[in-house]
């Protein structure tokens, strides 16, 4: 390989690798500006609105990018697919997380701020467990099962697909 197409193939895989990182970007945006109290001034809600509209604006074009990518012949299920959905699975669960315990504080114990609400589903993602935030309720304990449930079947489907040898 020549010296020219290795630095166009390092930039290529350079750019590849920041779409997860602007659509994490663009779901951090999202998701801490996102209001959930309605008791706000109009002008601080107003500005939460249009500041998750650019993160999922972001968020939406980096998807964009991706699916094009995927269009002109990049693997479907490559590594920056697989970490943006993975982005996406985090931020998703971290809300679902928040919003919960907004409706009833007694499903999860501990969670009281989004940042914690993300903790929550990064350490139940990891499998640690620390225990200081934890599912007490019913809808709670359901959610973390199947969020474990996906990591299992996930990770070892990825472990497969990534140590299987063709049989040729």
């Amino acid at each position: 390989m020549t010296p020219e197409r290795r630095e166009r193939h390092a930039r290529i895989q350079r750019f590849t690798w920041s779409r997860p990182a602007w659509s994490l970007i663009g779901l951090l945006i999202a998701y801490y500006a996102f209001p959930v109290k309605t008791d706000q001034s109009p002008g601080v809600l107003a500005l939460s609105l249009v500041l998750t509209a650019v993160g999922v604006g972001l968020l939406t074009w980096m998807m964009i990018k991706e699916l094009n990518h995927v269009r002109h012949g990049q693997d479907l299920l490559g590594p920056q697919t697989l970490a943006l959905l993975l982005v996406l699975l985090v931020m998703s669960a971290s809300m679902a997380f928040f919003l919960i315990d907004l409706v009833d504080e007694s499903q999860i114990s501990g969670l009281h701020t989004k940042t914690d609400a993300l903790y929550f589903t990064l350490v139940t993602m990891s499998t640690v467990g620390y225990g200081d935030i934890h599912a007490a309720g019913q809808l709670a304990r359901g959610i973390v099962s199947c969020l474990i449930i996906f990591n299992v079947v996930v990770i070892a489907g990825l472990v497969r697909a990534n140590t299987t040898r063709p049989w040729n």
